[in-house]
């Protein structure tokens, strides 16, 4: 028999959420390239568009070339592989801030714990599907047996990642893979359980670990609208950024003070490129701009869940709404501790911040997302 070597095309796949995500990536660079050109600092913008430019092209591969259902095969291996990153960081990393989240390439500073979330996705959604029926049947200890490898791999990846001090990627992740887990037909229940052995164990960690942890929570108490108690005495050099990151966005109100008046990236607001972008925005292009920008992000969120729900294999779904659920809890945290509406964090906007592993993790989310969007036939 003659094999089959007829080539497969992508006739269709959902547009909106390439524009969206493309459109995303060009107010990205056009906030650091406002941000880097009044700090006379034009090095981060030329990487980042580098950085655009890598994951555009990493996006559009994987939705033309990569089958996401072909590479299910190597989950396993994504996630050893991930596990050894995480090793290497403890081992070979480069510590900023007290934190050893990543390796200094040189052009790249990468963080494994971006790859990590990522990987246990596409692992859960392999496990969901092929224990479907067991998911949906299993009490407590039924969970604890017949899922016991995803509890183990899951929490080694965590200790991994908390031991290089990057609790939002923990929160983050542990956040997508218990809505995966419930969306893929866990009881009511069980979620509970794990929603509270999470919410023990974040207390855990903030009352016990580092004491940066416990200040920031302070801060939060103190400057958080639904709780604020202005009673709270903290060291004004660790509530800075907070304090600033609110004066900024306050004053942007309705239509911003415009870009040449913008205050905040003017080193008033340290980690303006990064962490507090979302601050830039509101205050330069005031509540239009910043609901602007965090609309386009619910847009794509909502098309990917749209998307997914079509999907008759029940795998490629919980990959798609893992990836989205991923990118659009970090958008969640990052506009929320821009406003203090959660307790501040070291977490970036996804496309919109200065990052390359970000940048590069999350298109490349996107382009299998769009992948499983694909409609193909062979020529």
């Amino acid at each position: 028999m003659r094999k089959n070597n007829s080539k497969i095309f992508v006739t269709d796949y959902d547009k909106t959420i390439l524009y969206t995500f493309l459109c995303l990536i060009v107010i990205g660079l056009l906030i650091q390239l406002d941000i880097n050109s009044a700090r006379n600092s034009m090095t981060y913008f030329y990487k980042q568009f580098a950085f655009a430019f890598v994951s555009m092209v990493l996006a559009l591969f994987t939705l033309f070339y990569v089958n996401i259902q072909k590479l299910r095969r190597w989950n396993m291996f994504l996630i050893l592989l991930t596990m050894a990153l995480l090793v290497l960081v403890l081992i070979k990393g480069t510590s900023i801030k007290g934190a050893v989240r990543g390796i200094n390439l040189g052009i790249v500073y990468f963080q494994p714990s971006y790859l990590a979330r990522i990987a246990l996705i596409f692992y859960v959604a392999n496990i969901i599907d092929r224990k479907r029926d067991e998911l949906a049947k299993s009490g407590v200890v039924d969970f604890l047996k017949h899922f016991l490898p995803l509890l183990v791999i899951a929490g080694s990846i965590y200790a991994l990642i908390m031991a290089g001090q990057h609790f939002s990627a923990l929160v983050i992740s542990a956040a997508s893979l218990v809505s995966l887990l419930f969306l893929g037909g866990m009881r009511f229940r069980i979620v509970g359980v794990l929603l509270l052995i999470l919410i023990i164990g974040a207390f855990g960690i903030i009352k016990m670990g580092a004491s940066f942890r416990s200040d920031r929570i302070e801060i939060f108490k103190k400057y958080c609208l639904l709780i604020r108690d202005d009673n709270i005495k903290i060291d004004q050099s660790k509530e800075y950024q907070v304090k600033e990151s609110l004066t900024a966005l306050t004053s942007g109100k309705l239509f911003g003070t415009g870009a040449d008046r913008g205050r905040a990236k003017h080193y008033y607001l340290p980690e303006a490129r990064t962490d507090y972008v979302f601050t830039v925005v509101g205050e330069e292009f005031g509540f239009l701009g910043a609901i602007i920008v965090f609309g386009l992000h619910c847009l794509l969120f909502i098309k990917t869940m749209l998307m997914a729900y079509k999907q008759t294999d029940f795998y490629l779904r919980l990959v798609a709404m893992g990836l989205g659920l991923n990118i659009f809890f970090n958008v969640l945290v990052n506009v929320g501790v821009s406003m203090s509406i959660l307790p501040s964090t070291g977490n970036t906007l996804p496309f919109i911040s200065y990052g390359g592993t970000a940048l590069l993790i999350d298109s490349i989310s996107i382009g299998a997302i769009l992948s499983i969007s694909a409609k193909r036939k062979p020529i």
